[in-house]
Formats: C-alpha cells, sequence, structure tokens
C-alpha cells in the first residue's frame, strides 16, 4: 500500500508564530479553514467516493504531512500538503488521502484497514450509547447512570460547564485469536465519578459487532468475561 511506501514527517507539538498565509509554511499547524477546504477537497474527490461512498463518512484527522520524495533536498517547505484520514463505521472502510492547497486537489488516495484507522469521539459516543441501552451496565452504575457523558477532552476536574460524571474510552486488541476483539473495533469504557474512576463495572464494547460484554472481577483481582 502506498501508506507503507511514502514516509512522512508531521508536526512538533513546539508552538510557532502566527503567520500570514504567504509566510505559512508546510508543517505549519492547520488554521480552521484549511482543514475545512481539505476535508471537502478529500470528500469531493470521485476515487474517494467510490471507496466510501460519501453517506455517513466521518472525518478522523486532518494533519499537514511532508511526504519524502527520491530528492530530499529539492523540498518545498512552502508545499502545504493534508493528510485527511476518513472513515466509513458501516463497512469498517478507512482512508488516507492526501491533499495538496496549492492545487486545490486529492493528490493521493489509499485504503486503510479498520486497525489502521485511529479512534475519534465519535467512536466514543456509539459505544456509550451502546452501553447506555444494556440492562446490566445500567444496574451496575445505579441510580447515576443517565448522569454519565462521554468525556471530549483530557481528564480533568470537573467544573460547572463540565459534566461530573465522565466516560472514557481506551481501544482493546485481544492476542486470543478466538476473541472477537483480536479482530473487532473495540473500546473498554472507563467511569469516572467526580475525580475518582470506578474500579467496576469493566465494561468493553465491541462496536463492530454491536455488542456490549460487563466483565466480572474474581477475588483475586482478575476479569473474567
Amino acid at each position: 500500500m502506498s501508506l507503507q511506501a511514502q514516509e512522512i514527517s508531521r508536526p512538533s507539538e513546539v508552538s510557532r508564530p502566527v503567520q500570514t498565509a504567504s509566510e505559512r509554511r508546510a508543517l505549519d499547524p492547520l488554521t480552521g479553514d484549511e482543514q475545512a477546504v481539505a476535508e471537502r477537497i478529500a470528500r469531493s474527490d470521485a476515487r474517494v467516493k467510490e471507496l466510501l461512498g460519501e453517506a455517513g463518512v466521518r472525518l478522523v484527522s486532518a494533519t499537514p504531512v511532508l511526504i519524502k520524495t527520491e530528492s530530499p533536498e529539492k523540498f518545498d517547505v512552502a508545499l502545504r500538503q493534508i493528510e485527511v484520514v476518513l472513515f466509513r463505521p458501516q463497512g469498517e472502510i478507512g482512508a488516507r488521502v492526501v491533499v495538496s492547497l496549492r492545487q486545490n486537489a486529492v493528490v493521493a488516495v489509499s485504503r486503510l484497514a479498520s486497525d489502521q484507522v485511529p479512534f475519534t469521539n465519535d467512536d466514543l459516543a456509539d459505544a456509550f450509547q451502546l452501553a447506555m441501552r444494556d440492562p446490566e451496565v445500567l444496574k451496575a452504575l445505579g441510580p447515576e447512570a443517565r448522569t454519565f457523558r462521554p468525556r471530549t477532552g483530557p481528564p480533568g476536574p470537573p467544573t460547572a460547564a463540565a459534566p461530573q460524571n465522565t466516560v472514557g474510552g481506551l481501544p482493546v486488541r485481544s492476542p486470543d485469536p478466538n476473541d472477537p476483539c483480536s479482530t473487532h473495533r473495540c473500546l473498554r469504557l472507563t467511569f469516572r465519578r467526580g475525580t475518582d474512576y470506578l474500579s467496576e463495572p469493566i465494561v468493553v464494547v465491541d462496536l463492530t459487532a454491536k455488542h456490549v460484554s460487563v466483565e466480572k472481577r474474581n477475588t483475586n483481582g482478575r476479569t473474567a468475561h
């Protein structure tokens, strides 16, 4: 796949001073307008539409990249190329799309397997909705079950603007070939009440199969299905 054939450098976390459009360099952080343009160009490309369709396609990420060629000394440091990753949950198909803002066009498209696509807040929201429809989860959380909300940012102290009870998600990839989560997209939900994480319930959501399992903690501290 072309994803493996090309070596990519991504921007560092070092902050940079504000620049005008003419001064922007290849790996400068995206502006909101640039991200919107890159996403629009990626979604409208015929190859992307053929691969993913148009309905239900989600934006996973949009990142400036520097694609290395056979002549590294010929890099154009002002060339803004954006790697857009899109994902269609139905069928679990992803696409890596490289967009040239200068050309206002897509320059490369490659298919991504589901395990190559990072989880996003959309996946967490889907897992949370499935869990909240499971009677065993609701019973384990008790009367406060309906007060939990998906966490959309980094963990922090509860505030007036943030929910007191939050739910996060950790990707699960099982080494057991007999476990569906060895190939499916699975999230383990973490429940936090105020500043404390709950040791139970232990909830794993299989987004591929739309299945929720609640694991039991044995007396030795291990979990079992």
